[in-house]
């Protein structure tokens, strides 16, 4: 009886609040650093592989584009005008996210690499997405000596 009282009309231990903050785990799938093969000196069969073995890891994996960033030479850039500008390379990364509710967690999974111009349309055909549309463009924030941002940034 003496106990019921004390749980009815007894303090009560404040229990803690601990924050249940999420974290985020970060995945990356090792591939080539260009869609295709380094060596020089490959033959093209062994070339049309690697390109296709990359595209099933990113079909396989459920991976999306997310971001791009071209690169130009900057010699050449200097001779033409903006309109005949042309990257020399694009850098791409795709990336899935999914949340873990039970951990509060967020697993990301990324495959990224470089795509030479040569082979714009054929990465394109091959992954089913649009280097245009489908990537968001995280190129130099100057792009002919111009700044993209909206807001100057100091220095």
């Amino acid at each position: 009886m003496i106990e019921l009282f004390k749980k009815l009309f007894g303090k009560k231990k404040e229990q803690p609040d601990v924050s249940n903050s999420p974290g985020r785990t970060f995945n990356r799938v090792l591939t080539g650093r260009y869609f295709g093969l380094e060596d020089v000196n490959a033959d093209e069969d062994a070339i049309a592989r690697a390109k296709q073995e990359m595209i099933d890891q990113i079909k396989e994996l459920e991976l999306v584009p997310m971001f791009m960033r071209y690169d130009y030479d900057r010699k050449k850039k200097k001779a033409f005008n903006a309109e005949e500008d042309h990257p020399t390379s694009v850098h791409v990364a795709f990336q899935k996210e999914v949340f873990a509710e039970k951990w509060n967690m967020v697993h990301v999974t990324e495959i990224s690499f470089t795509v030479l111009s040569a082979d714009f349309e054929e990465f394109e055909k091959m992954a089913g997405v649009s280097l245009n549309d489908d990537f968001r463009d995280l190129t130099s924030t100057t792009f002919n000596e111009e700044e993209r941002r909206r807001e100057s940034r100091e220095a």
